[in-house]
């Protein structure tokens, strides 16, 4: 026994006494629970490394069956992308061409928005030639009253320049050219207002022929005139102003209608035009709702590849903390 080693190599002897008897079973009882313990523990970290061994075999499983599901969609949405990325191309072709024919056909128009402006400044700058001696006639009748009419009318026997007016005056209002005619056209109360709103475009090529026999003499000017009648001087400035409209006019009237024929033209290739950029507004609006939805197929698609990668990650690491757990 252990006793009789002891004594023999010793040479003492060992008692069992109650105490050492009781310290072993204190010591048992010690290292029971210490065991007991360690067990406890082993027990507990197995379960919980069972527990997480399922919840990662789930895990794995629902990446899976999520990576599954992702394929097909993922397959889908390139097939989308691909067939878009086409029509958009397609679309941006047409597009091209369509700006092509509308920048040609503004370049027309513009070529005939130019014709029709020089046609009409220049029609303009010969009517500037007469406005101002029709604006200043205007304005001389406007001086007058009914007494400087009444002063003309006084004249038993008016003095020549002031009869070769009257006689002017009558040529134009369509009137006999005789003292008697001229003394009824001044009676008249509204005498004065059909001379300011006398139709100047309209006059008769007889009346004009004759005027123009007044206007060509050299004394029959308004300043000379002026010298024999006040009146006279402003009617026959008024004479002299419907002969320089009537002449310039006449150049005129070729020009006003070449704009009006211009711009009848210019009128209608606007309309084509106008027809052609909402055609092409058209194509480019409909160009950027295909780019837009392109994009976002591109975004879809990037997200859904994103989403596939990092649940392949995911998978990867759970397979790795499977193989450890296990």
């Amino acid at each position: 026994t252990w006793a009789g080693i002891f004594e023999d190599r010793l040479r003492r002897k060992v008692y069992a006494t109650p105490k050492s008897y009781l310290d072993l079973i204190g010591l048992y009882l010690e290292m029971y629970e210490e065991k007991k313990s360690e067990k406890t523990m082993a027990q507990r970290r197995l379960s919980v490394g069972l527990e997480k061994l399922n919840d990662a075999n789930a895990t794995v499983a629902d990446l899976k069956e999520s990576i599954t599901a992702m394929q097909p969609v993922l397959a889908q949405k390139k097939v989308e992308t691909d067939e878009l990325i086409v029509v958009v191309t397609e679309e941006k072709g047409k597009a091209s061409k369509e700006q092509e024919i509308v920048a040609k056909e503004e370049a027309v128009v513009k070529a005939q928005a130019a014709a029709v402006k020089e046609v009409k400044d220049d029609a303009q700058a010969d009517l500037d030639v007469a406005m101002p001696a029709l604006e200043k006639s205007l304005k001389a009748l406007d001086q007058l009253d009914k007494k400087d009419i009444t002063e003309i009318k006084a004249f038993v026997k008016p003095p020549p320049l002031v009869m070769m007016t009257m006689e002017a005056v009558c040529v134009l209002l369509g009137e006999k050219t005789d003292w008697d005619a001229a003394k009824k056209v001044l009676t008249d109360t509204q005498f004065l207002d059909k001379l300011k709103k006398f139709d100047k475009d309209n006059i008769p090529a007889p009346a004009l022929k004759k005027l123009e026999r007044y206007v060509a003499k050299d004394e029959y000017q308004p300043d000379v005139v002026g010298n024999q009648s006040k009146a006279a001087k402003s009617l026959c400035m008024w004479t002299h102003a419907m002969d320089t409209y009537s002449k310039v006019a006449k150049e005129v009237e070729p020009k006003k209608a070449k704009v009006a024929e211009l711009t009848e033209q210019l009128n209608k290739a606007n309309a084509a035009l106008k027809e052609k950029q909402d055609a092409l507004q058209a194509v480019l609006d409909k160009v950027h709702t295909l780019e837009q939805q392109l994009l976002d197929s591109q975004n879809e698609s990037a997200r859904l590849v994103y989403e596939a990668e990092l649940a392949e990650a995911r998978l990867k690491r759970a397979g790795i903390l499977t193989v450890g757990l296990a």
